[in-house]
């Protein structure tokens, strides 16, 4: 049998982020720029402390939680899953005997980014500036995407007072409350960062992202009264397509202009939303409730009323219910949606004395409709089980999962096994996989990865990919693979790729993650037959000034694609 070989990323940031969904990434990017400012000390912090540390999955929380005491942070690598690649991943955000919160006054990032070869308005232009003063939180954001002429296309502004007990935003602001079914800018379906995502909720958040149809725009208020809770309205513009009769057919989801058409859709329809979430907990188990109206002007129509949401306003409203125990823990979260579509999930996370079990199911009927977190366009249920063993001659791990769409009948089973081993300065990782449509299975393959860190600031190395998708007794393949080399010093860091692609059609394209400016996500989508490669460079001249430059190319067929971008980040 031919096998799939796809990229695994051992890079820290692919760890999180390498996956082939759309996703809104930045509050995780958010968390690790401030826990590299204040690392939280393993010796006291709580489960939902450690869970905020995105290369920590939940059952590694609970292991350093029964093992502490630790003296030094070295001792991690003594618990068993663990191992040297987890550790230097986290090393930057954990500490012992953690120092008092600290902030900088003030942030700034700047960003240009375009196409080559230079066309009118190609550029790309995106800032960032945040000032902390006491317990007041100010930000604005401004993005202009290639083809909108001003600079000011999209801008965004906010400020969160932050008074210990209560907490007020005003402006632009973002809730994650709950695992995502109802309110989060992720979601909840199963890929690589889900049950880090589910199990941290992070309440009122500013709002960075460029995403131009994410967020809330209003006011938002959280505090503790018996229970904690969070009361909030928005009222904004976002984009989308209006017939001719004046009636809201679709919203426009990416928000991106780049061209006439999406321009023209650009603030179209009203969206205004007003809720509440309440939390109490008790001992070890949490319970929540939250809710939230939504009314839409223009209202919708739609081609078929079974599997879209129709009119201009409806409920959705959802319980929660988490357990934390010593070597457990359990997660849920119910919803009813619009026309009384109820849908949601549930988890488990825990360690046993060989091997380490996460399990998560999901339903989620056709024409269950969360704006602000899950959407279904189909009736559909599925879960996954993951099972994994840790030792020092070898790590090895199995995945099964399971994906229904009822209406068409489509059930999919997955399987992939996964062993990694380090020795010396060689670290591996194989992974090999199959997915069956009933009896027949329509994909197949494995994943490896290999680096060499002959010293600690250089690293080299080798991704390989090979795909194969089997449709209506065709076999359309995809291979892929890369070199690359870094240099990590402690004011430099340089990397560079290089990587060779060929697929049989677009079924079979390969995603690859990528280094990219500060902020900035990179899942590449490779098709056809070519090369491709990047170039990325961060200098840091003083302590309050670093900058970043990238150059990325990639060739398929006759066509070359090239981008240039710089940032400048300041902190004060």
């Amino acid at each position: 049998m031919i096998l799939l070989l796809c990229c695994i990323c051992l890079v820290s940031d692919a760890t999180i982020f390498e996956t082939e969904e759309e996703r809104d990434f930045e509050i995780i990017i958010d968390d690790i720029e401030n826990l590299t400012k204040n690392p939280i000390d393993i010796n006291t912090a709580h489960f939902e402390d450690l869970a905020k540390i995105p290369y920590l999955l939940p059952v590694h929380c609970l292991k350093i939680i029964e093992h502490r005491p630790f003296s030094t942070i070295n001792e991690l690598v003594n618990i068993p899953g663990i191992d040297r690649v987890i550790f230097e991943n986290i090393k930057p955000f954990v500490t012992i005997e953690a120092k008092p919160f600290s902030f900088e006054k003030l942030t700034t990032r700047m960003r240009v980014m375009t196409q080559m070869p230079h066309e009118q308005n190609s550029e790309g232009y995106y800032t960032k500036s945040q000032c902390i003063l006491n317990h007041y939180n100010i930000f604005l954001v401004t993005e202009k995407d290639p083809h909108e002429s001003s600079f000011f296309d999209y801008y965004s502004a906010g400020v969160i007072i932050n008074d210990r007990n209560w907490e007020f935003a005003f402006g632009k602001y973002n809730l994650d409350l709950g695992t995502g079914v109802v309110l989060s800018p992720i979601g909840s379906f199963f890929t690589t960062t889900d049950f880090r995502v589910m199990m941290n909720e992070r309440g009122i958040l500013p709002y960075t992202s460029s995403l131009e149809n994410s967020g809330f725009f209003g006011a938002a208020f959280s505090d503790s009264f018996f229970v904690k809770y969070t009361v909030f309205y928005s009222n904004q513009k976002l984009d989308g397509r209006i017939d001719s009769l004046g009636f809201a057919r679709s919203f426009y989801e990416s928000g991106k202009h780049t061209d006439s058409s999406s321009l023209s859709r650009k603030d179209r329809i009203n969206e205004e939303i007003m809720g509440y979430d309440l939390r109490y907990r008790f001992s070890n188990l949490l319970i929540s409730n939250r809710s939230y109206r939504c009314v839409y002007s223009p209202e919708f129509v739609c081609d078929d009323s079974f599997a879209q949401f129709y009119g201009d306003k409806f409920w959705i409203s959802a319980i929660g219910l988490n357990y934390y125990g010593d070597q457990f823990v359990v997660f849920s979260e119910w919803a009813r949606s619009f026309n009384n579509h109820s849908g949601g999930l549930f988890g488990f996370s825990g360690f046993f004395p060989y091997f380490d079990f996460n399990l998560a199911g999901k339903y989620f009927p056709l024409g269950f409709c969360s704006p602000k977190g899950v959407e279904a366009d189909d009736n559909y249920f599925g879960g996954t089980l993951d099972i994994s063993h840790h030792s020092k001659l070898i790590n090895l791990g199995t995945t099964v999962t399971f994906d229904n769409m009822v209406e068409t009948d489509s059930a999919k089973y997955g399987l992939r096994v996964n062993l990694e081993k380090s020795y010396g300065v060689l670290n591996t990782k194989f992974q090999i996989r199959w997915r069956f449509t009933r009896e027949t299975m329509d994909l197949s393959g494995a994943r490896v990865f290999l680096r060499i860190t002959p010293i600690k600031a250089i690293f080299f190395d080798l991704r390989l990919e090979e795909k194969h998708v089997y449709d209506s007794n065709e076999l359309d393949r995809g291979i892929f693979g890369a070199i690359e080399a870094g240099l990590l010093l402690k004011n430099m860091r340089l990397r560079v790729r290089y990587g060779l692609f060929n697929t049989d059609s677009y079924a079979s394209r390969i995603y690859v993650y990528e280094v990219d400016l500060p902020g900035i996500i990179n899942n590449r989508m490779l098709y056809n037959d070519g090369y491709y490669g990047f170039i990325h460079l961060g200098i840091k001249p003083i302590e309050i000034i670093t900058t970043t430059f990238k150059y990325s190319l990639v060739h398929k067929d006759s066509d070359t694609a090239t981008q240039i971008g710089c940032q400048i980040d300041v902190r004060l």
